[in-house]
């Protein structure tokens, strides 16, 4: 049901502006084209999205996991993302310089923490500020990407994790809206791993997301370095 609402909407735009430009009753040629577009590439995250999501659920989209260098990969984050804030007006801080290594699927952990980032600026206001932090522990990592956005209530926070649930319009951001799937498909990827992603927020003051993860697994290979 969720799927077919989520196809409806896009494909009803895309329909509607479609058969303007074949009447020649489009009154902005060029805007019905770009809404099409728009509409479009839309459907196009949503298919990727999903097709992601099934491998996820059954297993095929099995993890390259191998020597991870964490830092490293969240400073690329935040280079990447460093315009995308500038322009938004926001702050983008990364102080999770110091991590041990770890061993993990680097492509899809920078897809969880690229998305949580992501994230974050869509929900930060301008003058805002979002932060990365991290701490470690015997075993573990925990990697924190904080907001100063409006922060998210009690009753939306306990289901941010569900597919396809989205945050109310108000404070969904500007920029184009998602499906309600990214937070899955990070949770599902950080399970896959071994660990866990969790939410705090406070209405005011900003939300805080936390990916806990483990060092090594039973299984994986050494981070050791053999001895010359």
């Amino acid at each position: 049901a969720n799927v077919s609402h989520e196809l409806k909407t896009p494909l009803t735009s895309i329909q509607g502006y479609a058969q303007a430009l074949l009447d020649g009753a489009a009154a902005d040629p060029q805007r019905a084209a770009g809404v099409i577009h728009d509409e479009a590439q839309r459907l196009a995250r949503l298919v990727e999205e999903l097709l992601d999501l099934a491998k996820l659920d059954t297993g095929q989209a099995a993890l390259d996991r191998r020597p991870v260098d964490l830092p490293a990969i969240l400073a690329a984050i935040v280079e990447r993302l460093t315009l995308k804030a500038q322009e938004r007006g926001v702050l983008l801080e990364n102080h999770a310089n110091t991590l041990p290594g770890l061993i993990g699927d680097g492509d899809r952990l920078a897809q969880v923490f690229t998305n949580l980032i992501d994230n974050a600026l869509k929900h930060t206001p301008r003058g805002g500020v979002v932060k990365l932090g991290s701490e470690a522990e015997p075993g573990w990592i925990t990697v924190h990407v904080e907001d100063s956005g409006p922060g998210i209530p009690p009753n939306e926070l306990s289901r941010i994790f569900e597919r396809f649930y989205q945050l109310d319009k108000a404070r969904s951001g500007s920029g184009p809206r998602g499906v309600g799937l990214g937070l899955a498909i990070s949770r599902e990827i950080v399970q896959a791993h071994g660990g866990t992603v969790s939410a705090t927020s406070a209405m005011g003051q900003g939300s805080r997301f936390s990916v806990r993860l483990p060092i090594i697994r039973p299984g994986d290979v050494t981070l050791a370095r053999p001895r010359a």
